[in-house]
Formats: C-alpha cells, sequence, structure tokens
C-alpha cells in the first residue's frame, strides 16, 4: 500500500511539471504567484520576473495536487489515515526544500523571506508588529523568541492547503509562545487587555489624551513609526497611573494600620521613596526605548511637551529677569531646570508638576545669588518695565 501511494504522488509531481494539473487552479496559482512577485521587487526585469512566478505558480500547483490526491486517499484509506498523513508530509516536506533551493537561485535572501510572507499572508511581521506594540518593553531575547517561532510557524504554514490550515499553524506557534512568555512573568490576557486600551483612540482616558496631544506636535508622517510611539507615550501613561495606584493602595493601607506618628511618618517616606524609584525606573526605559525611534530634537520636543513646556516657560523668565546672564551661569540654571522637567515627567497633575519646577527654580535662584546676581532688586526692575 505504500508503495502504491508513492507512486501515485510521484505520477503528480510529474503532471504538475508537463502542466497537466488542474488547468482552472493553475491560472488562479499563476495570478496569486504574479502578484506576490510584484510586491516583493517591481522593479525586476521581466525575464527573471516570469521564471521567479513560475517557480511559485508551479510550488502552489504541486502543493494544491498533492493535498487534492492525499484527501482523495484518506477518504478510500480510513484505516491507514496516518500513514497517509504522514506520507503526504514527507513529500510536501522534500518538496519544500525543493521550492526553497529553487528560489535561493533567483532572488537574494531578503526577497525569499518576503515571498514566504506573500504565501502567509504576511502574518509573521503583521503579528510580530502586533507584539512589539502589547509588550513594548520586551526585552531582545523575548523579541527573538517571538520572531523565531513566527518564522518557525511560516515555515509550514506555507505548505498548507488552505487559510484555515495556514492559520492554524500559526495559532500553535502563537500558543507556543504564549507560554514561553508566561514563564517570564507575562499575562498575554492583562497585557491584551491594556494594549485594547492604548487602542481606543476615542477614549477620554488620560493615556490617550495626553498620547494624542505630544503626537499632534510631533507630526509624524511615517505611519508605523508613528503608531510605535504613540503606543509607547500610551503605554507610560499607563505604567504611571499604575505606580500611582499602587502608592494610594499602600497609603490606605498605613492609615488604616495601628501606627503611632513616627511610624506612621516613616512608613510614609519609605512608600515616597518607592513610588519616586519605580516612576524614575520607568521613565528612564520609556525613553532609552523612544531613543531608538525619535532624533534628540524629538525627544526633546516629548520631554517639553510632556511637562506643558515648563521648562521653556521657567528659561525664558530667567532670561527676562536677568538679560546680563553669562553663559557659564545660564548654563547651571538650564541644568537645574532640566533635572526639574525629569522629575515633572513623572507626574500626572498639574499641582504636582508646579511644585517640580518651583523647586528647582529655588535651587537656581540660590545658585544665582551666590554668584552675586540681586534677584528682588532684578524683579523690581522688570514689574516697573511692563508698567511703563
Amino acid at each position: 500500500m505504500k508503495a502504491g501511494f508513492l507512486i501515485i504522488f510521484l505520477s503528480t509531481s510529474i503532471l504538475v511539471a508537463l502542466g497537466q494539473a488542474d488547468p482552472e487552479y493553475q491560472s488562479v496559482a499563476s495570478a496569486r504567484a504574479e502578484k506576490i512577485v510584484a510586491e516583493v521587487e517591481p522593479s525586476l526585469a521581466s525575464s527573471i520576473r516570469d521564471k521567479i512566478r513560475d517557480v511559485v505558480a508551479n510550488q502552489y500547483i504541486a502543493l494544491h495536487t498533492i493535498h487534492a490526491e492525499r484527501d482523495r486517499q484518506l477518504e478510500k484509506q480510513e484505516a491507514n489515515k496516518e500513514r497517509v498523513l504522514a506520507r503526504a508530509d514527507s513529500i510536501v516536506a522534500e518538496r519544500h526544500d525543493q521550492y526553497i533551493t529553487a528560489l535561493q537561485e533567483l532572488v537574494t535572501a531578503e526577497q525569499v523571506e518576503a515571498i514566504k510572507n506573500g504565501m502567509t499572508y504576511y502574518t509573521v511581521p503583521k503579528t510580530y508588529n502586533n507584539y512589539l506594540l502589547m509588550l513594548p518593553f520586551a526585552t531582545e531575547e523575548e523579541l527573538v523568541l517571538i520572531r523565531e517561532n513566527l518564522k518557525e510557524a511560516r515555515e509550514h504554514a506555507m505548505d498548507g492547503g488552505s487559510a484555515k490550515e495556514k492559520h492554524a499553524w500559526f495559532n500553535k506557534y502563537k500558543g507556543r509562545i504564549a507560554n514561553a512568555l508566561a514563564s517570564r512573568g507575562y499575562n498575554l490576557k492583562e497585557e491584551g487587555e491594556r494594549w485594547a486600551e492604548r487602542r481606543d483612540l476615542k477614549s477620554s482616558a488620560t493615556h490617550i489624551t495626553e498620547s494624542s496631544r505630544v503626537m499632534r506636535k510631533l507630526a509624524l508622517s511615517d505611519k508605523w513609526q508613528a503608531e510605535q510611539v504613540r503606543n509607547l507615550l500610551a503605554f507610560q501613561y499607563q505604567k504611571m497611573d499604575e505606580i500611582y495606584t499602587t502608592k494610594q493602595l499602600h497609603t490606605a493601607e498605613m492609615e488604616e494600620a495601628l501606627l503611632d506618628e513616627a511610624e506612621k511618618e516613616k512608613r510614609a517616606v519609605k512608600i515616597w521613596e518607592e513610588s519616586k524609584n519605580a516612576l524614575d525606573m520607568q521613565r528612564d526605559e520609556f525613553f532609552k526605548k523612544l531613543d531608538r525611534l525619535l532624533t534628540d530634537d524629538q525627544i526633546e520636543l516629548v520631554k517639553n511637551e510632556m511637562t506643558y513646556d515648563s521648562f521653556q516657560k521657567e528659561l525664558s523668565r530667567f532670561e527676562e529677569l536677568l538679560p546680563t546672564l553669562t553663559d557659564e551661569h545660564k548654563t547651571v540654571v538650564v541644568g537645574h531646570l532640566k533635572e526639574a522637567r525629569e522629575n515633572a515627567l513623572n507626574v500626572l497633575t498639574i499641582k504636582e508638576r508646579n511644585q517640580w519646577f518651583a523647586k528647582y527654580r529655588g535651587r537656581a535662584n540660590n545658585y544665582l545669588s551666590k554668584q552675586g546676581y540681586d534677584l528682588r532688586k532684578a524683579t523690581e526692575d522688570l514689574e516697573r518695565s511692563m508698567k511703563n
């Protein structure tokens, strides 16, 4: 039975090679291959383009014929189902290797990748990008794990006889990815829900309104770049909100505990420090991620927009108040104001933002006073000039 089955498949291969298999499907396969090749490299010379198209089309035809024969054999040999499937898989695998070799002789490695994506509805890049958005702080090791599993799924999906079979392979490997990420502490259900919240652009939630406001100022023209940046911004506001929620929870627990005033004060300081450290770490990681997507000037714009341009407003105030401010002294003032901005990036309210700038404005004032500037007189002179 096994030998007879092999003969059937060998005969089918001959029919495919002679172009005698299912004329209607041949037309479908050729059109599909033409579209894939056009998307991979529109500028290819017609001679090489036709060769690539024929290789891709013949692969579709071969797979279609093999799967059809497999299904017919399954109907006839219900008792030998496993043997029929195993033999079909073996022949498909052999055909797969021959196909990839044929492509490699005609196109570059990058173009082979593109053809594979075209044959699988571009599921690898689309799904990988979705993981990037859902898990914006995933490590490089985790991203490699995701990417390699998706590419392995694609090798199987390329040989699927239908869209359903192709998607089944990707679903299988997405399950493996989910298990691997769960072992690293991820809860993909929760991550997916938070990502859905970040995509709800009609929401009035802070993470949407604030990220959208900053994005309007950035005005990025590249759609994928813009979506990554917007998603990161929204994620940052979500994480800040989580940290503040945790702080409020711990503060409430402290208030309910039977502690004397000294213990309460000690505990309050600890809660504040834990929250501040968490916010600082989150902020620094956020800007590391942004650094891969934006220029230094764009990152400056993001920082200023997230703090409502308070840095520039404060600096302009010093320059107006002290027109004789030297470059050396101005550099120190700028340093204080930028430190204020770094802290203000961690807050969600106007009051807290103003408090940080007021604190560092005071430090700048103290420094300038020590350098001989009379800030009181400068203020009086400015007020007088504004009245005149």
